[in-house]
């Protein structure tokens, strides 16, 4: 049975949330840009039957407040992870947390910003490694962005862009792909996706200067990388293998944007290992 939607108050915002599992490890799931937690439904079965699992949705995606002309910033959703932790009674020794393409950005955010908060990551096809120039901010200026956003939310690009963050679609889950395509389509997510390309400074690693304290990171990292990735091209991988001191990299050959909807089972198994395993990379300042 699926777990149910639940809603919790987060700086004075309404959060969806669902809650899995009953391990004494806790795992929390962060989704990336234009999704929900629904992007990990097919992972978190098998990942409860180990972790007491944990998924959000941000500020401004799924099915959570989408507040519109709000200042993001990576500090904000850094605070808000924070407050949901702290809320949900998942502060504690045994804290993991994955997170995918924007949600793992956010991820490494809040691990800077409060630091000793989880003994592993997961990041799966990161943001965060790639420079966005700021002339891109220009689609988000009032009369551009209306336009831009009724040809991505229309039904054609929107489906073609989804599908695009997929090496093969005829592998995922249908029901998984008609569901994750209905969110990535939502016309007010989109607009949080504009207040997100107006708020670029504050959301961008390096010109927040968090990138240049990654090495701080003294925690075990897993990398998942999809070898055929579109939208976050696998030399990124290696960037932030190299950036992150005690990081692994494993790639997933013939997969693109979305590992936890395109190989649900490998996926689960391979953060499964890493997690319960004791072992560090050799050499690695790992704690």
């Amino acid at each position: 049975m699926a777990p149910q939607n639940r809603y919790i108050a987060l700086g004075g915002h309404r959060h969806r949330y669902i809650e899995s599992g009953r391990s004494g490890h806790t795992m929390l799931l962060l989704h990336g840009i234009s999704s929900s937690l629904d992007f990990f439904e097919q992972v978190i079965p098998p990942l409860s039957a180990s972790f007491r699992v944990l998924a959000v949705d941000f500020l401004g995606f799924g099915l959570s407040d989408k507040p519109g002309e709000k200042v993001y910033s990576l500090e904000l959703y850094a605070s808000l992870i924070r407050e949901f932790l702290e809320k949900t009674d998942s502060i504690g020794e045994n804290l993991y947390a994955t997170g995918h393409s924007m949600g793992g950005k956010y991820l490494l955010a809040s691990a800077l910003y409060y630091p000793g908060t989880f003994r592993k990551l997961v990041l799966s096809n990161t943001d965060g490694f790639i420079h966005v120039p700021s002339w891109t901010r220009i689609i988000s200026l009032p009369g551009v962005r209306q336009v831009v956003k009724k040809v991505m939310t229309g039904e054609k690009m929107s489906e073609k862009m989804f599908s695009a963050a997929f090496y093969r679609t005829d592998g995922v889950n249908p029901d998984s792909f008609r569901k994750n395509l209905q969110m990535a389509r939502d016309k007010e997510a989109f607009d949080t996706v504009m207040s997100l390309n107006r708020n670029l400074t504050k959301l961008d690693l390096n010109r927040t200067g968090l990138r240049q304290r990654l090495g701080e990171l003294k925690i075990p990292v897993l990398i998942i990388w999809g070898d055929r990735d579109q939208y976050m091209s696998p030399k990124v991988a290696d960037s932030a293998k190299n950036e992150l001191p005690c990081s692994n990299l494993v790639m997933f050959a013939d997969c693109g944007h979305a590992p936890m909807l395109e190989y649900p089972d490998k996926f689960s198994d391979t953060v499964r290992e890493f997690i319960l395993s004791d072992n560090h990379n050799p050499g690695t300042p790992c704690s």
